[in-house]
């Protein structure tokens, strides 16, 4: 799509507003809204965003202490530029006259910014392509949904709230039906939207449901997960249902996934598929779930980028606890799914619903990619319940053993940049230490009378 055809666009929908934005590090959409005057006099040359957008945490506070050479207040919050990729344009079908777009992100000299997560993705992309793949994903993710709002959330201190449908109810059509005035205007917009939800259901848990979004090259899928958990907040609002994609909402309750598929296509031919090999998993599959076994435990906080994503990971929950992969196998870290030519793939298990896509999928192409340059084979399947194996070796634990198994990773700074990494570790390990610092109400049951 070029600047002529977005033009048309905004002309046919009579747009007023255009959102433009852009992926921060935790993967939330943010940037701003432009009118559409606006919005097209500067697709030449972007528009300015304050890059405190990569230098703040979550909860938007300032990182200190840590030396971050882009959002900090020792480089004065400078400016980055935003460029549209015309080809995520987009009409906001729920929100009248309005237009969204995702950018790139460029520093001062015009070179796209190391460590912003589009370009991450699009490096990794890059490397596939000169390998000769192109690299197709999916994600699909598990959410609650509660019958709140922004204010009733913090009058309740995120504690006691209502789920939308109460119950366990997994895979209940007639449950789900009562819901479909919701779940399914959810699932109306977003095709409208242009983010395809192939199929949904309950999920194991009050409130609980599993999306699953199509499958499309990396960066378009990367960009259909963000928009996903971002239009969801919008459209839910409206109908007083808040939805959540916290790894893991209280420790009495399944967490919530957000599963990452993957395949690579070469000459228009799914290369993860062989009809003559056993369960039709090719020789390169086999490459590929070897690198991605063999990073895991240094690449986790790509996956699990939160403090609570690690509560997620218990025997047992459906979440994985060791490294280890299997045929069509929901226990293992990778399960191999390879039922046609078409629907051959890997879904990596590990990532909670709080993952930010783009660095989930760079980080899962880059090890699975790793594998096949370095020929790598895979350990046997395991079989059986996976929770019940021995010798596996397990998952780093809390956030902190696993960013440091990140910063001394040579593969990931080898194939995502130092830049990146060192930004990103400095950022997660604030996290920890906010983390550390915190007295939870845990801590006050257990010990306020006793002590």
């Amino acid at each position: 799509m070029g600047p002529d055809d977005v033009a048309r666009l905004i002309e046919e929908h009579r747009v007023e507003t255009v959102r433009i934005g852009t992926p921060d590090m935790d993967g939330v959409y943010r940037g701003k809204r432009l009118t559409a005057g606006q919005f097209l006099e500067g697709l030449g040359s972007g528009f300015a965003q304050c890059d405190v957008l990569f230098g703040w945490d979550i909860a938007e506070e300032i990182i200190t202490g840590a030396p971050l050479r882009w959002g900090s207040a020792d480089t004065g919050f400078a400016d980055v530029i935003l460029r549209p990729d015309l080809a995520t344009f987009r009409i906001v079908p729920w929100e009248p006259q309005s237009a969204a777009v995702v950018c790139d992100v460029f520093d001062e000299h015009g070179e796209p910014l190391p460590i912003a997560p589009r370009t991450v993705l699009r490096g990794v992309i890059a490397r596939a392509r000169g390998l000769g793949f192109e690299p197709m994903t999916a994600a699909e993710f598990e959410f609650r949904l509660f019958r709140e709002d922004q204010e009733s959330l913090r009058a309740k201190d995120y504690t006691g709230l209502r789920p939308l449908n109460p119950g366990l109810n997994c895979y209940s059509v007639s449950h789900a039906s009562i819901d479909e005035d919701v779940v399914g205007a959810l699932r109306r917009n977003m095709l409208a939207y242009g983010i395809e939800i192939e199929g949904y259901n309950r999920e194991h848990g009050e409130g609980m449901y599993e999306m699953n979004i199509r499958y499309a090259p990396a960066l378009e899928a990367a960009d259909r997960a963000m928009l996903f958990k971002s239009g969801a907040k919008e459209l839910l609002a409206p109908a007083g249902v808040v939805p959540t994609f916290m790894a893991k909402y209280a420790d009495d309750v399944d967490g919530c996934s957000g599963h990452l598929h993957q395949s690579l296509r070469r000459d228009g031919a799914n290369a993860f598929w062989d009809a003559a090999a056993p369960h039709h998993v090719s020789s390169t599959m086999s490459a590929f779930v070897a690198g991605v076994l063999q990073t895991l435990p240094e690449f986790l906080p790509l996956y699990a980028p939160n403090v609570n994503s690690y509560k997620r990971y218990v025997a047992g929950s459906w979440a994985p606890t060791s490294v280890a992969w299997g045929i069509e196998n929901r226990t293992c870290a990778v399960r191999a799914i390879a039922p046609s030519a078409g629907a051959a793939r890997i879904e990596n298990r590990v990532p909670g619903a709080d993952v930010n896509a783009y660095l989930g999928f760079a980080a899962s192409l880059a090890g699975g990619l790793r594998g096949i340059e370095q020929g790598l084979q895979p350990p046997p399947p395991v079989q059986g319940n996976v929770y019940d194996a021995e010798g596996l070796e397990p998952l780093p634990r809390t956030l902190g053993e696993a960013v440091d198994r990140l910063d001394a990773s040579a593969t990931a700074r080898a194939w995502l940049g130092d830049a990146f990494v060192d930004h990103y570790v400095a950022m997660r390990r604030w996290e920890v230490e906010k983390h550390r610092r915190a007295v939870t109400s845990w801590e006050r049951r257990r010990y306020f009378e006793q002590v």
